[in-house]
């Protein structure tokens, strides 16, 4: 069964066709929630979902598709009339239908849908040049259904992609022949048929250039560090399409624990402030999987900015040591608008000295951190803040 989320009822009616043509069962949902909610219900093989319904947009419903074990394995194929390849890829789509279609873009659709319902084997490439940490990657991702490749080289990532066609691309920034960014705009060049979702597993520091072209070419970006293992298990199976339920237990019990909802974090907002981007990746990553919406903000000058139009901020969590405005004089500033009076401000601080941590609540600070961050303890100072 193919589940159709399309708003057009006549586009529907001729992809309900379609998938009686490809001897498909089809379902027809004309809005988001309604979509998701037949999802749910009947697991369908395969789903084509529209970007642009009323309601619930497409990218919600592919979001939270993609966030449930239950559904995050089954292949969506996005359609839209805009241009939205790359984002679609990178949210875990199998394929993307660019507006107004033709009869042989459909079949191309419908082919690549096919395709993936009948391959039984996922093919993983993990280009990592330190042998003990590829053999713990092999370690952590592996299951019955997945056939993983190793290479240590650019040259020897370049050589494999020309022969095969693999599911997922694990990437290091930090090759000996070539850096991770200098092979991604190599692989760019190669022009594949198919290119696979690449994930960055890097523990270097990365400027602000680097990671803006990095986003060009994915969203998928882990710091060797915060709960990393955690993190490159739950991007693998999403861009592998792995039924969770079929996991070994080891790997659904890490994903369960990822995945976690509470009352206390879910729908709030929660501003993170921090020059490093190590920080801003894996802590956003965390608070994202436990249901908060996180803004972000280099420095106190643009955290400034960022709350002129978020009057809504549930906590503020504060490095303190940023240039052009560091989280001292950010938190007095914050503290001088009335709107953010009684605002939880948790501040970061790089050395855990009594000294620090006084100058902190001096300067409004609620509660304090000290570097390197632990998660359990800093998610339990955040529960005790947002109950209060």
């Amino acid at each position: 069964t193919i589940l159709v989320i399309e708003d057009d009822a006549e586009f529907a009616k001729i992809l309900y066709k379609e998938c009686h043509n490809q001897h498909f069962k089809c379902i027809i949902a004309g809005d988001g929630e309604t979509g998701y909610a037949i999802a749910q219900e009947y697991l369908p093989a395969a789903i084509i979902l529209d970007i642009k319904l009323p309601g619930m947009d497409g990218w919600k419903v592919l979001d939270l598709i993609k966030r449930d074990s239950k559904t995050r394995h089954i292949p969506v194929h996005m359609m839209s009339s805009l241009d939205e390849t790359f984002e679609a890829y990178q949210k875990g789509a199998i394929g993307y239908l660019k507006k107004p279609v033709t009869v042989d873009t459909l079949a191309a659709a419908f082919d690549k849908i096919e395709h993936f319902l009948e391959k039984k084997m996922k093919h993983l490439l993990i280009v990592e040049d330190n042998e003990l940490l590829r053999k713990t990657m092999k370690q952590l991702l592996k299951g019955a259904d997945v056939e993983i490749s190793e290479v240590s080289t650019a040259q020897e990532c370049i050589e494999l992609l020309r022969k095969n066609v693999y599911d997922c691309l694990i990437l290091d920034l930090g090759l000996p022949d070539a850096d991770g960014l200098e092979l991604i705009r190599k692989i760019r060049e190669m022009h594949l048929e198919v290119l696979p979702p690449i994930i960055i597993y890097t523990g270097q520091d990365l400027t602000r250039e680097q990671n803006d072209e990095l986003n060009q070419y994915t969203k998928s970006i882990i710091i060797k560090g915060v709960r990393s293992e955690e993190r490159l298990l739950d991007e693998a199976t999403l861009f592998l399409h792995r039924m969770v339920q079929d996991l070994p237990q080891q790997q659904q019990a890490i994903l369960k624990k990822l995945y976690e909802k509470e009352d206390t974090f879910e729908g709030k907002k929660v501003l993170l402030v921090d020059d490093d981007m190590r920080n801003i990746f894996a802590l956003s990553k965390v608070f994202e999987e436990k249901g908060i919406d996180v803004l972000k903000a280099e420095n106190g000058l643009k955290a400034l900015e960022i709350l002129k139009n978020h009057s809504d901020v549930n906590l503020i969590l504060m490095d303190i040591m940023m240039p052009e405005m560091d989280g001292f004089e950010a938190i007095q500033e914050i503290r001088k608008d009335k709107s953010f009076k009684e605002t939880p401000i948790i501040a970061v601080t790089a050395k855990a000295m009594k000294e620090d941590r006084q100058k902190c609540l001096d300067a409004g600070a609620s509660d304090y951190v000290s570097k390197p961050i632990d998660i359990a303890k800093l998610l339990s100072l955040m529960r005790v803040w947002l109950k209060k």
